[in-house]
């Protein structure tokens, strides 16, 4: 392993620590419902003792206030806070409204508190939509109450009124309550979001960067875009070697390496040339254009004068350093041999005839460019390139890089 477990960062859990539970969202209609249905059976019965003197004259009206929020919950409960699927118990909110402003009076200061608490909570829940069933629920509750309104007065009792405010402003203060708190949760729900949102976007951005490192810059692409890198074939393709040499033998740090790694990345797209990966201390690039082989020989020499010119400059840690470099053209087969572990390679003959050039590359002089028959058969610039004898190749051409005085 390259990595130990104890070295990588430790992800913090998100599991809430929270010790107490919270009440859903059904529960807490289930809750605003019992407190109405209180008020309102609270209301009738000072309504039938203190203003009619006929207490119980409503016993069995006050029995199924007192049952129909539990019958609810348990008949329609599950579906309390989805989209329209809480209205029925919202209708019949209005019915039992209905029946209890016909007991109360329709014209008495309680029967208004009904009706502005039955409105209030239609139109936060439904909008327009269920304030207009339960405008059609609320006469209907009315109607089963069979009240004849032509024997109804209009209630003077002072009690009943009172009390209806008094209730009025302490139900409209739990239900302030209930959405202040909502709007809270709401809001630490969209920080959370937006936190994960931003924290995907990055990790987003991390992937992208270490697929951009890791394959070619247009498979990268690709495999962003479609999520697979089809195999392909290149014909007529460059290839370009650049091999960086420490002068004194030494073997490079990794930050000196990946120094001379950027110097590459920054030559090489002004050449037409693809970076396809980097190993040990080699940098491998490709390029599809039929002035490949011009190309690769001016992007060895700019990446050699770099050298040649921060080399002379005092304390440069370039003016130890030098390259080889290796030409060669031919088809290739470009595509992931492990998808699972984006391992792209460059397959077919000429990279086979790649590691022997490299090997033969390492016998010349520092500063040169290797340049096979084939790649040298493309070039329109063919002045400064010298025959090389090798036994196990065919016709090789030594370029050297350096600029001639």
């Amino acid at each position: 392993m390259l990595f130990h477990e104890q070295e990588m960062p430790k992800t913090r859990s998100t599991k809430s620590t929270a010790t107490h539970q919270e009440l859903s969202w059904q529960g807490r209609l289930y809750a605003i419902r019992v407190l109405f249905t209180v008020m309102v059976l609270i209301v009738l019965g000072v309504d039938d003792a203190v203003c009619h003197e006929q207490t119980g004259s409503h016993f069995w009206l006050m029995l199924a206030g007192g049952l129909y929020p539990h019958a609810g919950k348990l008949l329609l409960g599950r579906f309390e806070g989805r989209r329209r699927g809480g209205y029925p118990m919202m209708v019949v909110d209005g019915l039992f409204s209905g029946v209890a402003i016909a007991a109360l009076g329709p014209s008495s200061a309680p029967s208004a508190v009904l009706a502005a608490i039955n409105l209030f909570n239609w139109m936060a829940v439904g909008g327009p939509f269920l304030v207009g069933l339960g405008m059609t629920a609320a006469p209907a509750g009315f109607a089963l109450s069979e009240v004849d309104l032509s024997v109804q007065s209009a209630s003077t009792c002072a009690a009943s009124g009172t009390l209806a405010g008094i209730l009025l402003v302490g139900y409209f203060f739990v239900v302030g309550r209930f959405i202040h708190h909502h709007i809270g949760r709401m809001r630490q729900h969209y920080l959370q979001f937006q936190t994960e949102a931003d924290a995907a976007a990055r990790a987003q951005m991390t992937a992208d960067r270490a697929l951009a490192g890791v394959l070619p810059a247009s498979a990268a692409a690709l495999l962003i875009a479609k999520g697979d890198v089809p195999t392909e074939t290149l014909d007529g393709a460059t290839i370009l070697l650049i091999e960086f040499v420490w002068k004194r033998a030494e073997s490079p740090s990794v930050a000196a390496l990946a120094d001379s790694f950027e110097i590459c990345d920054s030559v090489i797209g002004r050449h037409g040339f693809e970076c396809v990966k980097t190993f040990g201390r080699g940098y491998l690039a490709v390029s599809r254009a039929p002035t490949g082989p011009d190309d690769a020989i001016a992007t060895a020499r700019e990446v050699n004068n770099y050298l040649l010119d921060h080399g002379g400059l005092p304390g440069s840690p370039f003016s130890q350093r030098s390259i080889r470099v290796v030409v060669h053209c031919g088809t290739i087969t470009a595509g992931l041999v492990q998808p699972s572990r984006l391992n792209f390679e460059l397959l077919g003959e000429p990279m086979e005839a790649m590691n022997a050039l490299a090997s033969f590359a390492r016998e010349q002089p520092l500063g040169n460019a290797i340049v096979s028959a084939s790649a040298r058969r493309r070039m329109q610039t063919t002045s400064g390139f010298v025959a090389v004898a090798a036994e196990q190749h065919a016709a090789l051409y030594l370029f050297p890089l350096a600029p001639t005085p």
